[in-house]
């Protein structure tokens, strides 16, 4: 009896990181409990960076195998900072959330302020933002399907909603110096069972990817000048967004045309400003096709084109189509001949597009930068 009460006040044990994981996800409280045990100061971030690992690697390996193969093939300054694109795109909100969460946990402290236990607090709270971006990302892809919008919207709500729920929860334990009682071994086994569920979704997701790019390892490659263009058939953007009958496009389709592919997003502002140029760029060459795809917002890029009174192809993004032309970095522009083959790329950057056009075939002489 008397060790037990030892045990008890002598702080939590160590239950393992996969019963802290499902603690934090299932009873906050007593993961925000061992967060505040200066024994182990530092172990909820080592926990929160494990989990940001298998996160990343989860939903983000085709596109580092697709940065490994653009170092590999075209540049790796190119490859080096799609890498670091990528894991900025995945990582930035959620290391946000954690500075701004751990410096409100500090500053509610008052004379008990512990920058050190607030930064622990806020890595508990922060990991519902990691966890729904796993699951929802490995059903959609093991359905082959993007996130649409609206659910995006709804699934940011949740994952933010549940996190500050944490972060409110945290803010007692952010004031108080106690040794907390250890959790109890009938909650650290559902825990542990938790936290061993969000491995399993996360392996699972890692394998659709492995067998997902051992069956298109070849097309992950990056387009390169001289190769024929993939082909792809994309939905083109109506009114209010919605997606209507789709735009093909095959080498060497018939009638024989020289194409421009142009990807880009609503919040790319080199993207938005070369816009105007492709613009004219298609009302002068009625011949060519100006393609443009949008990679994030179809509602915000149908606005902005019928704003603007632009005339050219406006196409959803399936995110195959992208990877497939090895597209990292925007603005990315892509010339093709009318047999189909690739005769400029320009990533990231811009370039004198009408300039590769009119080596093509006879066209206007007027120099348009993009």
């Amino acid at each position: 009896m008397e060790r037990a009460s030892e045990r008890s006040q002598a702080g939590p044990e160590n239950p393992g990181v996969f019963a802290r994981i499902g603690l934090a996800l299932w009873q906050p409280r007593w993961a925000l409990a061992i967060a505040t045990d200066r024994r182990h100061a530092g172990r909820s971030g080592t926990d929160l960076i494990l989990v940001m690992l298998i996160v990343v690697i989860a939903t983000q390996l085709r596109g580092l195998v697709g940065a490994v193969w653009l170092a590999t093939d075209v540049s790796s300054s190119l490859g080096l900072k799609a890498a670091v694109q990528l894991l900025t795109r995945s990582l930035t909100v959620d290391l946000a959330f954690l500075v701004l969460g751990a410096l409100v946990l500090w500053a509610g402290a008052g004379a008990r302020r512990d920058l050190g236990r607030a930064f622990d607090l806020a890595c508990v709270a922060a990991l519902p933002l990691l966890v729904v971006d796993l699951v929802a990302t490995a059903i959609m892809r093991g359905l082959d399907r993007v996130v649409p919008t609206p659910l995006g919207w709804v699934l940011a709500g949740l994952s933010f909603g549940w996190a500050g729920a944490l972060l409110a929860l945290g803010w007692r334990s952010a004031r108080t110096t106690a040794i907390p009682p250890a959790p109890p071994p009938e909650v650290i086994r559902p825990a542990r069972r938790i936290g061993l569920g969000v491995a399993a979704v996360a392996l699972v997701a890692i394998v659709f990817h492995v067998v997902w790019i051992a069956r298109h390892l070849d097309t992950m490659r990056p387009v390169a000048t001289g190769e024929a263009a993939p082909a792809f058939a994309l939905p083109r953007i109506g009114p209010g967004g919605q997606l209507g009958d789709k735009y093909a496009f095959a080498p060497g389709q018939a009638p024989a045309k020289i194409t421009v592919i142009d990807f880009w997003a609503t919040w790319c502002q080199p993207c938005i400003r070369a816009l105007p140029k492709l613009e004219q760029l298609a009302r002068e060459r009625p011949d060519i096709d100006v393609v443009t795809i949008n990679l994030d917002d179809a509602a915000a890029a149908r606005a902005l084109f019928d704003q603007a009174g632009y005339t050219m192809f406006l196409l959803a993004d399936d995110s195959t189509t992208s990877e497939r032309y090895g597209v990292t970095n925007i603005p990315h522009t892509v010339v093709i001949d009318q047999r189909g083959v690739v005769r400029h790329v320009a990533r990231g950057r811009t370039s004198d597009v009408k300039v590769h056009v009119d080596g093509l075939a006879p066209g206007g002489s007027a120099q348009i930068r993009k």
